[in-house]
């Protein structure tokens, strides 16, 4: 009888606790960034096009700002004709390539020569 009633107080005592534990957690418990995105993201959306909204805020073509285009110079080529930094760029990649290639033949041989070599499993359990 005590062991059911010890059983019965803590089902209610964890009750309690849970729906107590909402109302504990009712505070704002995020980052002040992340209440700033959460309230400007419940922010009514404008549905006027760009130009209406542009319009209605005072902005247009009379008091947009000055464009400048600026065209870059072209480099110059060099006098014999050959970019040397270009070829060595194309050189480096080449090589660096091939090595890559060397080191997976050579990988892939060995491991083959590795499996040859190995005994089999007959050849081990026949062994005294």
């Amino acid at each position: 009888m005590n062991r059911h009633r010890l059983t019965r107080s803590t089902a209610l005592g964890l009750t309690l606790a849970a729906l107590a534990a909402p109302a504990a957690g009712a505070q704002d418990m995020r980052s002040p960034d992340a209440r700033d995105a959460a309230r400007s993201a419940q922010a009514r959306q404008d549905y006027r096009s760009p130009d209406t909204r542009d319009a209605a805020e005072g902005r247009g073509t009379f008091n947009s700002p000055q464009v400048v285009v600026v065209k870059a110079q072209p480099q110059p080529a060099p006098p014999d004709g050959i970019d040397w930094l270009d070829a060595g760029i194309g050189a480096g990649s080449l090589l660096g390539l091939t090595l890559i290639g060397l080191g997976g033949a050579l990988f892939v041989t060995h491991r083959r020569r590795a499996a040859h070599d190995a005994p089999s499993v007959m050849q081990v359990q026949l062994r005294p």
